[in-house]
């Protein structure tokens, strides 16, 4: 036993000092596997962080949240005597929340949180939370208490100065101490007695966070608040479920990205496996068992396989910060966000790391085994023939997002399979020349394909991904600008802070203006046969005509039928796409919407194209939603004007008018361009991973091409040999490497085109609830192939270059 432990560190001895002489080898290694599980870890992190928001209070106390009291629906804050008569009942883990827009005095609208920050004085808190300066620093509560918390970001973006922050307080300006504090995204931190003035709330509260609340005292404290509120469970928060499927997509984006650096490490360990057969040869005739080879190998890929992991997952963490703001911007605004969060490395990201990397490695091993080599080119037909079945069966059959992926990776599969004798079938075909240095080069590129293959199938990956998402991000906003040139056909919006109906009134003088519409919006909920959904109830008018905005599923706009009592009394309404497809509600249904003790019922007569939109929205007219006593809120009005109206010079007599400042009159194509702008950043993680993958794919090409570098120098000593010169034997090897490319980009067209289709057709209505026809814009592609076909082509020939530029006798010398 010592004797073979002995032999054991000897061979792990000699395989460092493998890797000392080949660092580029190792770092190969490293750059494959780590950039791979980078992207997967990226995206696991901001999952999990999103998942684990509630660990710490938003005062940011280490102490789960496990309950939230919100108002009754209809209302928006609670008081603060609430707070003394739950405490006084014995909860004293109850802490509350106040919530708001301020605006400073460079007219910056911003999210402002207020908490208790006198927890700092008196709880252990997180890392990120200042305790120790709130200790050491303040000389009393009063510096704690007016000092602004913004996180680093953000005060990058707001280019703060002198650590001061100027905020508007009606005609009044108050200017505050900003301290940085990390993991508070987009949202300010300040005490509630500060809040409570900034956005003069009189003493009312958004809601109560509550930490560490079992089943039964949850059941008691419900009974104590009785119909005054409503006590909601953490895990039950809107983002939770909205926001699966946003995650759901780009793991898997993030799961192909890793596929496409796992080929580049095939290469790497390839190049790795071919450079170190003379030493392992060496060492069988030095007597090393090969039960101890086969176990020092297996150790050096375990070792190496979990520092990749670990480094992967250190560059995932950083990608995900990155990427952190911009995507809690997005899941704010789409997806219901209620606090940011930030990315921290977890243990778990590097423990799937570590999994994939080794089955990745035993697909390696299993793969230098000439048995399965044989078996698996005795099954490549059958294997192509159950590919077309399973995407055929999936085709006609999928309807949840697992079956959805699924038939992504059968199409992937069906690509996989035909794409390698597509490629060899351009070389074995005719060619319109004789010349020998050709003939040389088509039957080269025969014997040098199966090196290739992975760099060729990673390309192909990377580049079909690249086009589908691209197809399917194009197709998403040629839709989206049509729905909102529909959706947003009002000339002027107006949002004034109070008065709304009297100022509607007044406007409808005006004789420039044409109509004037509302936006009246009530929470509500559904009881279904599973759970209750929250519905937004809204109204826009008191006919059809104040309608025309929304486009029916049948492309036409609403009818005042839609809208009339039927035989029974019951006035028909409209629901939004996703309460189809997402919430299984048909056209005929008879619905019940609750708000407190308050009801509304309506039949659903039709559906309504609502892009952006997951939630479950209802549309009845202002004479239904005031004849049901659902307390709503009213959000502003919409004005169309008459033909030839001066649309700026209205715009400019309201806000002078009505004392209105040019954020509260917005044009039509402001508007348009905030809508943009925001559902732009949906896309702009995936766009990024894009990119990354992209990128991964053409540095696996140039480790193909360096890789076949020894196998060259012989036949390549031979042609120069026979007269033919560097320049020549460049120009050939540059031809085989351009038509492997073109081939491989070529296909990957039809692959992108297939795996978009997918994407609009299943995973689209699935994941999101919406359904869009497929749009190609044939210039973007086309430009964006030869973009990639002049990068690949650039990182292939480098190690042509300097492969070619070698002497005859420094290549005889090296055989």
């Amino acid at each position: 036993m010592a004797k073979l432990m002995a032999e054991l560190k000897l061979i792990l001895i000699t395989y460092m000092q493998f890797y000392r002489r080949h660092v580029g080898l190792l770092l190969l290694f490293f750059i494959g596997f780590s950039l791979g599980a980078a992207l997967l870890t990226a995206i696991q992190g901001l999952n999990l962080e999103a998942g684990k928001r509630y660990q710490q209070t938003t005062a940011l106390i280490a102490n789960p949240v496990t309950h939230f009291i919100r108002p009754v629906l209809g209302e928006n804050r609670l008081p603060n005597s609430m707070w003394s008569r739950i405490r006084a009942a014995g909860f004293t883990q109850v802490q509350p929340v106040l919530e708001g827009v301020i605006e400073t005095d460079k007219q910056q609208k911003l999210a402002l949180r207020g908490v208790n920050l006198l927890q700092w004085l008196t709880q252990n808190t997180d890392s990120s939370a200042p305790a120790s300066t709130a200790n050491n620093s303040y000389s009393g509560f009063e510096q704690l208490l007016n000092t602004v918390y913004i996180d680093p970001k953000l005060m990058q973006r707001l280019n703060l100065k002198n650590s001061r922050i100027n905020i508007k307080m009606g005609d009044a300006t108050r200017t505050l101490t900003v301290s940085e504090l990390q993991g508070l995204g987009m949202t300010m931190l300040v005490d509630i007695s500060l809040a409570d003035k900034l956005l003069r709330a009189n003493g009312m509260i958004s809601y109560f966070e509550v930490s560490g609340l079992n089943s039964k005292q949850a059941a008691k404290l419900n009974a104590l608040l009785g119909e005054q509120a409503r006590l909601e469970a953490a895990q039950e928060q809107a983002f939770d479920a909205l926001s699966e499927a946003f995650f759901f997509n780009l793991q898997a984006l993030a799961l192909l990205g890793y596929v496409v650096g796992a080929f580049l490490s095939f290469n790497a360990i390839k190049l790795a496996y071919n450079a170190r057969a003379h030493l392992q040869q060496q060492m069988w005739v030095l007597g090393c068992q090969r039960s101890a080879l086969i176990k020092a190998l297996a150790i050096e890929l375990t070792l190496l396989s979990l520092f990749a992991a670990v480094l992967g997952a250190i560059l995932g963490a950083a990608l995900a910060n990155a990427l952190v703001m911009d995507v809690s911007a997005t899941l704010r605004g789409l997806y219901q966000l209620d606090r940011s969060f930030v990315v921290n490395l977890d243990s778990s990201m590097v423990a799937s790391g570590f999994t994939l990397n080794i089955f990745v490695l035993l697909g390696f091993l299993a793969s230098q085994s000439a048995r399965l080599s044989t078996v698996l080119a005795r099954i490549k037909w059958p294997m192509l023939m159950l590919a077309i079945a399973a995407t055929s069966y999936l085709a006609l059959t999928a309807n949840t997002k697992m079956g959805a992926l699924l038939l992504c990776v059968c199409v992937l599969l069906l690509f996989f399979v035909v794409t390698p004798p597509i490629v060899k079938a351009v070389f074995k075909l005719p060619w319109p020349t004789q010349n020998p240095i050709i003939q040389w080069l088509k039957a080269d590129s025969i014997v040098q394909l199966p090196a290739l293959l992975s760099s060729v199938l990673a390309i192909l990956m990377a580049m079909g991904a690249a086009v589908g998402m691209q197809i399917m991000v194009g197709s998403f906003s040629d839709t989206l600008d049509t729905h909102l040139e529909k959706r947003l056909s009002a000339d002027l919006y107006v949002r004034p802070d109070q008065n709304i109906q009297a100022l509607g009134t007044k406007l409808t003088e005006l004789p420039e203006v044409e109509k004037v519409g509302v936006y009246w919006s009530a929470n509500s909920e559904l009881k279904t046969p599973k759970t209750m959904v929250a519905v937004d109830v809204m109204a826009f008018g008191a006919t059809a005509s104040y309608n025309q905005h929304l486009t029916l599923l049948n492309n036409k706009a609403p009818t005042s039928t839609v809208f009339e009592k039927n035989k029974n009394g019951i006035v028909g309404c409209l629901v939004n796409e996703p309460a189809l497809l997402q919430y299984s509600l048909t056209v005929g249904d008879v619905i019940t919407l609750r708000q407190h003790i308050n009801t509304l019922t309506c039949q659903v007569r039709a559906a309504y194209f609502d892009y952006g939109e997951q939630g479950l929205n209802v549309v009845v007219t202002t004479t239904a939603l005031l004849n049901s006593s659902l307390s709503y809120t009213e959000y502003g009005l919409s004005l169309w004007l008459k033909p030839n109206s001066d649309v700026d010079a209205i715009a400019d007599y309201i806000q002078k008018k009505h004392q209105l400042d040019s954020q509260q009159v917005i044009a039509n194509q402001q508007f348009k361009r905030f809508a943009k702008q925001l559902f732009g950043k949906t896309f702009y993680v995936t766009q990024a991973l894009n990119i990354f993958i992209m990128l991964i794919a053409l540095f696996g090409m140039w480790v193909s091409f360096l890789t076949l570098g020894r196998g060259q120098l012989q036949p390549m000593a031979v042609l120069q040999t026979l007269g033919v010169t560097q320049l020549q034997l460049l120009g050939a090897k540059i031809l085989q490497a351009a038509l492997i490319i073109l081939t491989t980009l070529l296909l990957a067209i039809p692959l992108g085109l297939c795996l978009g289709w997918v994407l609009l057709t299943y995973v689209m209505p699935i994941a999101f609830g919406w359904t869009m026809a497929m749009t190609v814009n044939w210039l973007q592609l086309g430009g964006f192939t030869v973009l990639i076909f002049i990068l690949a082509l650039f990182v292939s020939a480098l190690p042509l270059i300097k492969l070619t530029r070698s002497a005859v006798a420094d290549n005889v010398a090296k055989l």
